[in-house]
């Protein structure tokens, strides 16, 4: 699939909130092995909502194996596992993808290895930059792209980027702004993140898993900083920002600031992104095929 950089590019959205909303258990990310359980008991509903969302309008999809890392799957006794349940969420996207007759773009994620959004939790450099290599190995020559995604510090996320330098895919970094401020939890600003690896390889930058409206203020400071493309998917929420001390609980102040938003009004959301210069979007948690369809109604027939 070939695009214009000044193209619009609509991704898929969330995975594991959407398995759970039909019905799929999902357990916690926190202490269990999240969107990752569905890999070995519910495969044909991962190809549904891969396919309900090339339907809806995705150009792109992202393998469900964003719970498939080392320290999670170690987590179920499953470490063993890694490379075949890394291997079977890029083949059922595959057969989506042929299923639907259309040309997708294939992603994969390099997540963070151990629970989301706790910056507190990533790993030492050595052991980080080992497992980043291991499970870019598994995705190399099997996707399109490859998306370093909802990173809390710039540490990880410089990992993560390193172990695809060399990669063939296309090679994506988004920061996540979880919690209730214009930060990643790990209390660095995009600025400062993006410094931290502004002399590695990357073909996208992005903004992830937050408040659709934190988002916005993520890609507005992030537009200047690269001439790369940038964009954002976020969550199916706006935030209200706290203009108090950041605290160590971003998943709380999350929840405590999040007042929910339907497709319309997530959609006016990514319009001002657009505006603000993404050309890459999608949804992240509580987004739903829905949502994808109003956004590809509305900017598809602009690309």
């Amino acid at each position: 699939m070939q695009y214009k950089s000044s193209e619009i590019l609509i991704g898929d959205g969330g995975m594991g909130t959407e398995l759970r909303m039909r019905g799929v258990e999902v357990p916690s990310h926190v202490e269990s092995i999240w969107s990752a359980l569905a890999l070995t008991e519910n495969t044909s509903v991962i190809k549904e909502i891969h396919l309900d969302y090339i339907e809806a309008g995705a150009e792109f999809i992202i393998a469900n194996n964003y719970a498939v890392t080392q320290p999670i799957l170690k987590r179920a006794n499953m470490l063993n596992q890694l490379e075949a349940l890394t291997l079977k969420s890029i083949q059922i996207a595959k057969e989506a993808i042929q299923e639907s007759g259309k040309n997708i773009l294939l992603a994969a994620s390099l997540p963070p290895l151990e629970t989301s959004y706790r910056s507190d939790l990533i790993l030492e450099s050595a052991p980080m930059d080992l497992m980043y290599e291991e499970l870019a190995s598994i995705l190399e020559n099997n996707v399109d792209i490859i998306i370093c995604e909802t990173m809390s510090h710039s540490a990880e996320a410089r990992s993560a980027l390193a172990s695809i330098q060399h990669s063939s895919a296309q090679k994506w970094l988004s920061w996540t702004i979880y919690g209730n401020q214009n930060t990643l939890p790990s209390g660095e600003t995009i600025t400062e993140a993006f410094n931290e690896v502004s002399d590695l390889k990357c073909d996208a930058y992005l903004i992830n898993c937050g408040g659709a409206n934190l988002i916005t203020e993520g890609i507005k400071e992030l537009r200047p900083l690269t001439t790369k493309r940038i964009g954002g998917y976020g969550n199916s929420e706006k935030i209200e920002i706290s203009n108090q001390d950041r605290s160590d609980r971003p998943e709380e102040d999350h929840w405590s600031s999040a007042t929910a938003i339907n497709e319309k009004e997530y959609t006016e959301e990514v319009q001002v992104w657009i505006e603000e210069g993404a050309t890459i979007v999608a949804g992240c948690c509580r987004t739903r095929p829905s949502h994808i369809k109003h956004m590809a109604e509305a900017f598809q027939a602009n690309t």
